[in-house]
């Protein structure tokens, strides 16, 4: 029997007792047992059914006193179950203004109850939590349930379908609607709003007047907009093939619609959370079943119609196909999807219904000669979510990724299959100004689009999503461009921003490992097109229309390759931009990108805002320290090489790169994942209790440090480390202190690359000898430095070689989605601190494409009198580095009012990163506050009962939605120093001693510049 009969039977026909969640349908063959009707009757009849090809029909005949009773032990059991459920679908083919009345007890006394409103024709469905959404309290004796009919009316007729009397499920999914608004009311506050409040979007007044007419120019505006968003969706312009067509109807086919009369059926077409109703394993066979019956696969089909439709030139076949479409709309609208109906829940619906919405607009015409268009835009607009555009700016919560991804085109195909009246243009200008203010920065770990450029999801910086919501926008942009209804300038910057940085930290296609969020595959790339939707969207100020940074991004993006944009852009006679130089703090997703000539270094950690890692089942599954203080370097990629050290097969995720961590056994380092509490899902989302975490700029030169707190959860609260990282030019110099845990199961280490060998023979070059033996171990030696060049050229100075260790080698691991052994060789670079370290360290110099000569120079320079560099301290109270190539000094500060190395800072009032640069009577000073603040006060982790800190979501945290707090860094530095230019908010002071004080304002991590003069 095949997999997916199998699944059919089981859903279809199987008794309560195939599920562990007491799923109970049972409607196919003949009336359930333990069923009564009370001046009425119960059949099983075709004319309507959800699941199988049969429901229940009840068919009353004495108004509120008309009752379905059924026994059944199954609801004994909620009382036990918080997150109990019970699941019904019911057809009704009158819309009634009144409501069936759902009560559970015993035979004596009603326990809960429910209302479900009848306003409705076609399917609907409840899912109602017993504790949490129903009247009353669900008790231990509860064995009945009564469903009470309308009193409005003496008789009618309803069909019921796929019953389940405790069926558990994630409490975040069940969402209110026009049947039961009641339901999950928090919901309209929780992280998952943006797909769970289509009521409450349902009804938010306009904000904006309604403008008495049209003018020439709204007209014009309007007409713009949809000529160029049709132009965006439009099909491809090949004729539609006889092949093409016939492999549409086959498919149109499959989903068995028919008409009998008024009705019309067909297969199911079920949201993705329907897998939640069905408990199995594998798993696999839950997504099967989804993936076979889901709406995804349904809205495909819509969009392959329409498209077809467009492009066919034969009206045979445009007959054909469009009769094919209404039948697909009418079926789409009778199971359920459309305007007031929440399917029991919806979360992530807009990654599968954008067919829907974008096939309606190409089909707008068609439609509207039916009488439909009317109610088909009500229902898009309810499905999308089109009424979180009209509430006021200030009210307006923070949209996220995938609102930009999955909504924002379907939200405007809403408005624009409207007639062009002024409400359209109303609706046109709140969809405008509500997404000017949902790509401005955004100040908290909720939002999309952060002050440095970060892009956000699941508050985290989170690339692998950002290209979703880059590639949603940027078409929209370029729509609404040149009209009345461009988004703001300061919007159109924001966006603008954060893509531009993404190209910044793409080498120039992938991005590092150390953003992959739960995906580390080394695969994610870049999405071109937003560069030349930016690029034809114009400049931010509207003065130009061609936006030729954009589109010198898109050619390198594109390069040798021939398309409409390429042909465009080059006939502008713009060049594709080169390699990004210089260096940039992402301070929110604490992430620092320092590049020269053709390669990208980032560093990565974590602190008590920002996650260590995300992990899901089956994902990410060792990804723990990826924000450990990760440390990747990638070079453009090659027909023979990727460009990264990175390779998942035998990869040792004890050793990420730049990274201080535990080295325990894989099992020990899986992911032990849960659903922690009732903001998330089944997920690992871990953060420190650290405040000190973050980078600053000079100039293109920069700084990173961090403080390391490993994680209760994993009995790692005794580890501790402080980190840092010095990036200048070519040169990175690499520090650690305080490397603390009293952990004696494992060893404690850090690590200096992890590089993936092509082949055993691949060559290391140590201290001037070439190593090509495979497997290869070697130690370096207390007191003595030790210099490393890389299978990548790059270079690692040690200066005491005590407890090093290089290897070249075959490791065995398991790949990141834990489903498989895997082996690689590898080489292998590592300080080893032991076992339970008490205040270990560490310093290495790393040159990016060296070699054994370069090693040697600078081997040489550091035993002169005028070193490369020279580390001035490296403690618990301050890491600071003089890099004497460019005479700067940088100082990572990790308290307050303490007492470093450095001769100029003589005192601070608050922890913090700064570098500075002295030339002749000139001081040129950076300086960053790295507590971004979005809470004051320590730690608000909640703890267990022995005071260990307990793994809750991010989604929980009282502050999650807070702005970060800005604040002023006060230095004292040695000296008469004047501000060189008056810059607000910089406070300058003279003290007694002849010292100067600086007060400097700091907010959102951003890196705060000033200039002094120095004064006799």
């Amino acid at each position: 029997m095949s997999r997916l009969l199998y699944l059919i039977l089981l859903v279809c026909w199987e008794a309560a007792s195939c599920y562990a969640q007491m799923q109970t349908d049972i409607c196919e063959r003949t009336v359930p047992e333990g069923w009564r009707s009370i001046n009425g009757k119960l059949s099983l009849t075709n004319t309507h059914f959800k699941i199988g090809r049969q429901a229940i029909k009840w068919d009353w005949t004495a108004g509120n006193k008309s009752i379905i009773k059924v026994e059944n032990d199954a609801f004994k059991a909620v009382e036990e179950n918080p997150r109990s459920t019970f699941v019904v679908w019911i057809y009704n083919e009158v819309p009634l203004n009144d409501k069936l009345v759902f009560t559970f007890g015993d035979a004596g006394q009603a326990s809960c109850s429910f209302e479900f409103n009848l306003n409705f024709k076609g399917w609907r469905t409840a899912w109602v939590m017993y504790h949490r959404d129903m009247a009353g309290k669900p008790t231990a004796a509860m064995n009945t349930m009564y469903v009470q009919a309308p009193s409005s009316v003496k008789q009618g007729t309803l069909f019921l379908d796929q019953l389940m009397y405790n069926v558990t499920i994630n409490p975040r999914s069940p969402m209110r609607d026009e049947q039961m608004p009641f339901i999950n009311r928090e919901a309209d506050k929780a992280a998952n709003a943006h797909w769970n409040s289509l009521y409450a979007f349902s009804r938010t007044p306009h904000f904006l007047e309604l403008p008495s007419k049209l003018n020439k120019r709204d007209l014009a505006d309007m007409a713009k907009v949809n000529r160029r968003y049709q132009e965006i969706i439009a099909p491809s312009k090949k004729e539609l093939t006889a092949d093409k067509l016939k492999d549409i109807e086959n498919e149109f086919a499959w989903w068995n619609i028919s008409r009998a009369a008024n009705n019309i059926t067909g297969r199911a077409v079920y949201s993705t959370n329907d897998i939640e109703l069905v408990s199995l394993t594998p798993p696999e066979d839950v997504k099967e079943l989804n993936r076979l019956w889901g709406v995804k696969r349904y809205t495909q089909l819509m969009l392959q119609v329409a498209q077809a439709y467009r492009s066919s030139s034969d009206q045979a076949a445009k007959l054909k196909l469009e009769t094919m479409y209404l039948d697909l709309l009418d079926h789409f609208e009778d199971q359920g999807w459309t305007y007031g109906s929440g399917m029991g829940a919806l979360h992530h619906h807009g990654y599968n219904l954008q067919g829907y919405y974008t096939s309606c607009l190409l089909m707008k015409e068609s439609i509207k000669k039916q009488g439909r268009l009317e109610q088909t835009f009500k229902s898009m607009a309810w499905l999308s979510g089109l009424g979180r555009t009209l509430q006021l700016p200030d009210q307006l919560p923070s949209s996220n990724i995938d609102v930009f991804n999955t909504l924002l085109g379907s939200m405007l195909s809403a408005v624009l299959i409207m007639g062009d009246t002024p409400e359209k243009l109303r609706y046109l200008q709140s969809y405008s100004r509500w997404l000017s203010k949902n790509i401005a920065s955004d100040h908290t770990i909720e939002g999309a689009f952060k002050p440095d450029g970060a892009v956000f999801h699941h508050a985290n910086l989170y690339p692998a999503y950002g290209i979703g919501g880059f590639t949603g926008v940027a078409p929209i942009l370029y729509a609404l461009s040149g009209t009345g209804l461009r988004v703001e300038k300061e919007s159109h910057e924001s966006f603008r921003n954060s893509l531009m940085m993404m190209y910044r930290y793409t080498n120039p296609y992938k991005w590092p490992i150390s953003i992959s969020g739960r995906h580390p595959t080394g695969t994610w790339r870049i999405a071109d097109s937003p560069f030349a939707y930016m690029a034809m969207a114009g400049t931010p100020d509207g003065l130009s229309k061609i936006d030729t940074a954009m589109a010198g991004i898109y050619l390198k993006l594109n390069d040798n390759k021939k398309n409409k944009w390429v042909t465009t852009f080059r006939g502008m006679q713009i060049e594709p931009a080169g390699y990004a130089t210089g260096h940039w703090n992402l301070n929110y997703g604490l992430f620092d990108i320092h590049r020269r000539q053709d390669w990208l270094l980032t560093v990565r950690g974590h602190n008590r805002y920002f996650i260590s890692n995300e992990s899901y089942p089956g994902a990410n599954m060792y990804g723990r320290y990826l924000a450990y203080g990760h440390l990747e370097v990638l070079f453009p990629e090659t027909k023979t090489d990727n460009g990264s050290n990175f390779k998942d097969e035998g990869w040792d995720w004890n050793n990420i790169p730049g990274t201080t961590t535990l080295h325990q056994p894989l099992d020990k380092l899986r992911a032990n994942i849960i659903n922690p509490d009732d903001f998330s899902g089944i997920e690992e989302m871990l953060i420190s209790d650290e405040r000190f975490a973050g980078g600053t700029t000079l100039g293109k030169q920069g700084l990173f440090a961090m403080k390391i707190h490993g994680h209760d959860k994993y009995d790692m609260g005794s580890f501790k480390a402080t980190k840092s990282w010095f990036m200048f030019d070519s040169l990175i110099i690499c520090l650690g202190s305080g490397i603390n845990n009293t952990i004696n199961g494992y060893p404690t280490e850090t690590t200096l690359f992890q590089n993936y060998l092509k082949t055993p023979a691949d060559g290391l070059n140590v201290n001037g000898r070439a190593v090509h033996q495979f497997p290869y171990t070697s130690n370096g030696m207390a007191g003595k430095s030790m210099s490393v060049v890389d299978n990548r050229n790059i270079g690692y100075y040690i200066p005491d070689g005590n407890k090093v260790l290089l290897t070249k080698s075959t490791q065995t691991s398991r790949d990141q989605k834990d489903l498989k052994h895997t082996t690689g060789n590898f080489a292998k670079l590592i300080f080893e601190h032991g076992k339970a370290p008490v205040n270990e360290g560490y310093e290495y110099a790393m040159l990016i494409k060296t070699d054994q000569n370069g090693m040697e120079r600078i081997a040489a320079e550091m035993k002169s009198k005028t070193p490369l560099y020279k580390v001035l301290q490296k403690d618990s109270v301050a890491h600071v580095v003089r890099y004497g190539a460019d005479q700067i000094t940088a100082l990572a500060v990790f308290g307050s009012h303490v007492k470093s190395a450095d001769s100029l800072l003589l005192d601070n009032d608050r922890p913090c990163l700064l570098m500075y640069k002295k030339e002749k009577e000139m001081l040129k000073l950076s300086v960053t506050d790295p507590d971004l603040a979005f809470y004051e006060g320590p730690d608000d982790s909640p703890l267990t009962a022995d005071g260990k800190r307990k793994e809750v979501s991010i989604y929980s945290r009282n502050w999650y939605r807070s702005p970060a707090k800005p604040s002023v860094v006060k230095l004292l530095i040695k000296g008469n120093w004047k501000l060189k230019n008056e810059s607000e908010g910089i406070n300058r002071t003279l003290q007694s001693g002849g010292n100067t004080l600086i007060s400097i304002p700091c907010v959102d991590g951003l890196t705060s510049k000033i200039e002094l003069v120095k004064q006799k």
